[in-house]
């Protein structure tokens, strides 16, 4: 049996825009994400035993970055001021399909908050807060409309998004998880990406 490797949090870094046709950008000098799942059930005690459902999915993200002057920081202020849809990715770095692509989960949400800290004696520090949108999406991407159900779209990568937008998992040249063999993920040869880029490793 494969020995399991361990993932490093400093290799899953966060992409971030509005959502529009503009090209995905690094989350400026970023701390800590956290992307959390829930699914809450309910049990109800029959004569014939218990019966279980589920309610549907909620999904939130915590990211956190040093403030400085960029086009990120901006769009954080733009999200929840003038309530904007917006696109995140938290790409693995550690973990690549045999197109060299690299995974990620994908998803948009809504900014519900942004904790922003101006210590005398420390960094400028945003938090920002999402709810994700529907479910979020797993697929493969190359670091360089909704559809009629909203909350039902598909993943996309980083690249901007060019003529109509497909929504099959390839716009912004990704792979979508479902239509890929996971099973040959391999851990890339190149361990020196230059996550400061959006460009291609």
């Amino acid at each position: 049996m494969a020995e399991v490797q361990a993932l490093a949090g400093k290799r899953m870094v966060s992409y971030f825009r509005l959502l529009e046709k503009e090209k995905a950008e690094l989350v400026p000098l970023q701390g800590d994400s956290d992307m959390s799942f829930k699914r809450s059930s309910k049990s109800t005690t029959t004569k014939s035993g218990n019966i279980s459902t589920s309610a549907g999915l909620t999904a939130e993200i915590d990211q956190t970055f040093y403030e400085g002057i960029s086009k990120v920081s901006d769009e954080f202020y733009d999200a929840i001021l003038e309530d904007k849809v917006v696109e995140y990715w938290l790409v693995n770095l550690d973990r690549v399909n045999d197109q060299g692509k690299f995974w990620a989960i994908y998803a948009r949400a809504k900014v519900t908050e942004d904790k922003q800290s101006y210590k005398g004696d420390s960094t400028a520090e945003r938090s920002p807060k999402m709810e994700v949108i529907g479910t979020p999406r797993r697929g493969y991407l190359t670091l360089s409309d909704y559809d009629q159900d909203m909350l039902a779209y598909a993943f996309r990568g980083l690249d901007k998004v060019t003529d109509t937008p497909k929504e099959d998992g390839t716009d912004g040249n990704g792979v979508a998880y479902e239509k890929s063999d996971h099973t040959k993920d391999t851990v890339p040869t190149n361990t020196t990406t230059d996550t400061n880029q959006g460009g291609n490793a």
